[in-house]
Formats: structure tokens, sequence, C-alpha cells
């Protein structure tokens, strides 16, 4: 019995040191994340944007927007089909998967309809306001968090795409 135990063990060590063991982990796993800064890709995605707007219209479109993509960390906690997400240390929401939006306020003038929705094993919340849509989709591989995030504003001619990733804090 004692070697089928230490036969059974070193067997689950070999398969969990395998290339299946770096297999993206299904779901959005709960935990905090971190960025490395500022993100310049979505940086670049809004300037690039906002380049067609007039002079008089581009500073200040281009700073709401940088302000509101400028996340260092976010933490995630899932518990059934409840979400939980901060991001950095602004008010946390608290969401049900597939249920009406819930009101969340970033600043006094950005107040959003936030939804939360299953994207196969991806999790995409959606940021309704009253001049931006903005759908930002988390998936988890392995201990990194990728955030997809596309912004639709009417002012500006085309969307602003751009992706990040934020590592777990240990």
């Amino acid at each position: 019995m004692h070697q089928w135990i230490v036969s059974a063990a070193i067997g689950v060590a070999i398969l969990s040191s395998g290339p299946a063991a770096a297999s993206p982990v299904p779901g959005v796993a709960s935990g905090i994340y971190e960025g490395d800064g500022p993100s310049d890709h979505a940086f670049e995605a809004i300037d690039s944007a906002t380049a067609s707007l007039p002079d008089s219209m581009r500073p200040l479109a281009r700073m709401r927007l940088r302000k509101s993509v400028a996340v260092s960390r976010i933490r995630i906690s899932t518990a059934g089909n409840r979400i939980g997400i901060a991001y950095d240390a602004k008010a946390p929401i608290t969401l049900w998967i597939g249920e009406e939006p819930v009101k969340w306020k970033l600043t006094d003038v950005l107040v959003f309809d936030v939804s939360a929705q299953r994207d196969g094993e991806a999790l995409s919340i959606r940021f309704r306001g009253d001049d931006s849509d903005r759908t930002i989709i988390y998936r988890t591989v392995g201990r990194d968090l990728e955030e997809a995030t596309t912004m639709i504003v009417p002012q500006i001619s085309r969307p602003v795409v751009f992706k990040r990733v934020f590592h777990q804090a240990n």
C-alpha cells in the first residue's frame, strides 16, 4: 500500500510538471494582478484614434481617455456568478454574470452602467456611460491576466482597441 501511494505521488508530480501545467486556467482566477506601469499600447491607441479630432477637442478627449485606462492594479474575486472587481484604489464593483447592470462611479462626471457576461472561458465586462461604451475581456493565462479593451466614443470615428497583461501579485 505504501508503495502504491509513493508511485501515485510520483505520477502526479510528473503530470503536473509537463506541458499541460502551462495551459490556461479555465475562467478568470481570483487574485490581485499588477501591470508594468502606464500602458504605452493603450496611450498609442488613444492618440491614434483621437488624431482626427479638431484641435480644440483633442487634448480633453485624450486626457479623459488616458485617465480612464491608467490602471496599475486589478483585484478580482469570483464566487459562482458573482464577480468583484477593484481598479487601483477606486470603488469596487460587484456584479452578477448575466444580470442587470449596476451603477458605478469612476469620478463625479464618469458614471457607468456596468454588466458582466461569460465569453467562453473569459469574462466580459461592459461599461456604458453617457458618452462612451467600453468592453473589457479578461482571460487568465497561467498566472497572468490578459485584458483586451474596446472603447467606442461617438466623437471618435473608430473604436479604441488595445491589450494589456497584468501579472499575479505574490
